[in-house]
């Protein structure tokens, strides 16, 4: 591969540059007048901070949904609790019942209604 002098020159200043430190290659330089370019970074800026503000207060919106839906489900699996708890006794109770009617039944055949 034979290089011409340019491309050559070029690859040695290529190396050169990356032998310098960060600092000394970050600069940049921008053909269009300042002005120019102070209004198109205040408004780029400008854009991204609404955005970044709307994403930041939809976070926050959608955290303070999270933890009320989260708070919702723990009351409402407290009441489910509650309420099986309940449904236990009755059924309990009414189990009881049951037993009691049968006993009374076996004590008093002639006052049942089904004979």
């Amino acid at each position: 591969m034979v290089f011409s002098g340019a491309s050559f020159y070029s690859l040695a200043e290529r190396e050169e540059k990356e032998a310098l430190p960060m600092e000394a290659t970050d600069k940049k330089t921008y053909s269009s007048p300042r002005r120019k370019l102070v209004k198109f970074f205040e408004r780029s800026r400008n854009q991204w901070k609404a955005k970044a503000g709307a994403a930041k207060s939809g976070l926050k919106r959608l955290g303070a949904r999270v933890r009320r839906l989260e708070r919702s489900k723990a009351d409402s699996q407290q009441q489910v609790a509650a309420l099986q708890a309940q449904v236990a006794e009755w059924q309990a109770q009414h189990a009881q019942t049951v037993r009691e009617l049968e006993e009374l039944k076996k004590k008093y055949p002639h006052l049942s209604r089904e004979s």
